[in-house]
């Protein structure tokens, strides 16, 4: 097992060793409301992380399911059928195929662009739910910054109530604070706002291929 614990402290007094301790405990959790903040801001940038790797995926929105039932349908010209299936499922191919079909009647064009208004909508909403990591990512660094300010005022509070002559120890607290929330800040941010790019590029790409997929299967439908 690999100490934490300079080499220096072994044979050393109990007490100094005891205060490397404290000092570590105080680096990762320092005596601020904000730091316990940035740690729940923490915990829901991981569950929403692992709620969005389960909601947006290929399997999910573009289900090789539907493509091969509502291809089978529409291969033996039951639009009716493709329809009632298509309207019972609830990913976002299902949901533009079922708007393109009730244009059938009005042509090729009418069907492209429901399914193109369809299909933005769902990207829109899908768009809005990883918002939530963006905002966390931009509103972390700021409590951190506050953090900061907080801790400085803290400091120079001791250098004026110390006539000028402050205790180190008074000094390094209000420091301490100061370093330790923006280092939070930044932990729950750099990675909020990852998978807020990484999500928002995995939407794009869906989107795309679900127009793509979807105008495939129409375009053997024959208007009418």
């Amino acid at each position: 097992m690999i100490s934490l614990v300079p080499a220096s402290s072994y044979g050393a007094d109990p007490g100094a060793v005891e205060s490397a301790s404290e000092t570590s405990y105080r680096f990762f959790i320092v005596e601020s409301p904000l730091v316990w903040l940035l740690l729940l801001l923490s915990i829901v940038t991981v569950s929403l992380v692992v709620q969005y790797c389960l909601a947006i995926r290929h399997s999910r929105l573009i289900p090789a399911e539907v493509i091969e039932t509502a291809g089978d349908f529409l291969a033996s010209s039951q639009v009716t059928k493709a329809m009632e299936y298509l309207d019972q499922q609830e990913s976002s191919l299902a949901r533009v195929l079922c708007v393109g079909l009730s244009e059938v009647h009005n042509g090729h064009d009418a069907m492209d662009t429901a399914m193109a208004e369809m299909l933005e909508q769902d990207t829109t909403t899908l768009l809005r739910k990883i918002e939530w990591l963006n905002i966390i990512g931009n509103v972390a660094p700021m409590i951190g910054l506050f953090g900061t300010v907080w801790g400085m005022i803290d400091s120079f509070n001791s250098i004026v109530q110390a006539g000028g002559q402050p205790e180190m120890v008074e000094l390094a607290d209000g420091i301490s604070t100061a370093l330790v929330t923006t280092w939070w800040g930044m932990v729950v941010a750099i990675p909020a706002l990852a998978a807020y790019g990484f999500f928002r590029n995995r939407i794009d790409a869906l989107s795309a291929e679900t127009a793509l997929t979807a105008e495939e299967i129409l375009i053997a439908v024959p208007s009418k």
